[in-house]
This record gives C-alpha cells, structure tokens and sequence, in this order.
C-alpha cells in the first residue's frame, strides 16, 4: 500500500474557479452600490447572488446579478475612502457537460477578502455576456439554467444558485 499526499496550496494558497477568466469586453460593468447591514449575520458564508440571464433574439446571452460582499474591516484598508483600494473581481466561465450530455454553462464571480463574519456589505451590480466559445453562436438555444457562484480564492467560502434563462 502507497501512501497518498494531497498537495495545494497551503493556508496562504489561493485557488481559482473553474473555466476561463472572461475577457475585460464580456464584462461590461460591476458597480459599486449603496452598503447594507445585517446586524445578526455571524456567519463567513457569503450570501448567494441574485441572477438573471437571457438569451437575446439577436443570440446575445446576457447575465446580470446583483451580489453582496462582506466589506473590509475598518483598519484593513489603508485609507478608508481610497478608490485604489477597492475589492477587484474577475468573473470565469465554465462550460461542461452533464450526467445527461447536455452542455451546462456556469459563472464564479472571484474575488479574495477575509472570511471574517461581517455585518455591512458591499452591493455589486454585475452585467456580462457570456462568450460562445468553444461552442460557437447558437450553442446558447440549448442552455435552460446557469449557476452562478460568488467565489473567494482563499479558498474558504462560496456560495452559488440556479438560475432560468429567460427568452427575450
């Protein structure tokens, strides 16, 4: 019998989502929003976003989600009204086939942040589209739901859902 060591990144290692960071084009925009509180939160699980995606006439595929993100302690930033400062984020997209053989689509929205229990959030607005690649232009029709995970590269949390894609 061999032993068997798993290796990776250490407790300072950072892993990234599945699939390919999209291009800065695809991402059309994430906004910064009005903070909220959730006094009662004592948990580090990031909450799960909110989607919504549709496939244009035109065969766009367009996705927008509404997600919050624990903010930064006070003291954790250097200045606390310094935009340089600001939580960056790379959305991936991952394709993959199901159990069934059917094409799924899925999307992380990465981002790195402790995982400390917070009680005031960030609101982010996201608006992309996905690209078609490998699959090309009309690989979008087949698609009937995507997930969508907050993913932080710490790698200590992330949370996801299920979205419908709407027809429009």
């Amino acid at each position: 019998m061999t032993k068997t060591t798993l290796t990776g990144p250490g407790p300072g290692g950072k892993i990234y989502p599945p699939g390919k960071c999209m291009k800065p084009e695809s991402q059309s925009r994430i906004t910064k929003k009005t903070p909220i509180s959730f006094p009662e939160n004592e948990s580090s699980i990031p909450f799960a976003p909110i989607v919504q995606a549709t496939l244009k006439k035109d065969g766009t595929f367009q996705v927008r989600a509404v997600f919050l993100v624990a903010r930064k302690p006070k003291g954790q930033k250097e200045v606390e009204d310094d935009k340089q400062d600001e939580l960056e984020f790379d959305i991936y997209q991952n394709w993959y086939i199901d159990l069934h053989g059917k094409r799924q689509l899925q999307f992380f929205i990465a981002y790195d942040i402790l995982d400390d229990p917070e009680k005031e959030f960030d609101v982010y607005e996201a608006s992309f589209k996905a690209e078609p690649y490998p699959y090309g232009t009309d690989t979008f029709a087949e698609i009937e739901t995507i997930q969508t995970f907050l993913w932080d590269i710490d790698p200590e949390t992330s949370r996801g859902t299920e979205t419908t894609v709407q027809q429009g």
